[in-house]
């Protein structure tokens, strides 16, 4: 009965009420991204540059072509490995990226901001050490499960 007489009665929102509500949820809701990022203050992040993350989708890529790989050679900077298929896939070092070519042709790249790179090529897998554009030496064995 009371939620009749105050319906019937004309209380309620009024558009301006509505809007000034709306506001505010989209005020908050811009708001929560900033509050969420998480970084030490005073420091500023690089925009451009080797990232760790870079990195790791790096090996997991080499590591995905070594599974397909049956032959696998290095000469220092560049990487040789000869498909089952007959294609042979090459990682070179060009200007500070390192590229992927498939058959001599394509220029995919792999890794951005390098200053270095070497392979050096195991029983079981490759030995992959990478300089970033930051100074910093990154290793990692590339292993190959068969």
């Amino acid at each position: 009965m009371r939620v009749r007489k105050a319906v019937a009665g004309g209380q309620g929102f009024t558009l301006l009420e509505a809007l000034l509500a709306l506001t505010a949820a989209l005020t908050v809701a811009a708001v929560i991204p900033v509050l969420l990022s998480v970084r030490p203050l005073g420091v500023v992040a690089p925009v451009d540059g080797f990232t760790h993350l870079e990195w790791r989708l790096f090996l997991q890529q080499l590591q995905i072509e070594l599974h397909e790989t049956e032959r696998w050679s290095a000469d220092g900077t560049t990487l040789y490995l000869q498909k089952w298929n007959g294609d042979q896939v090459s990682f070179s070092f060009v200007k500070s990226n390192v590229i992927r070519q498939v058959n001599g042709t394509g220029n995919e790249t792999a890794l951005r901001h390098v200053q270095a790179v070497s392979y050096r090529v195991g029983v079981r897998g490759l030995f992959v050490q990478v300089t970033g554009d930051d100074g910093i030496v990154y290793e990692a064995f590339v292993a190959r499960a068969f």
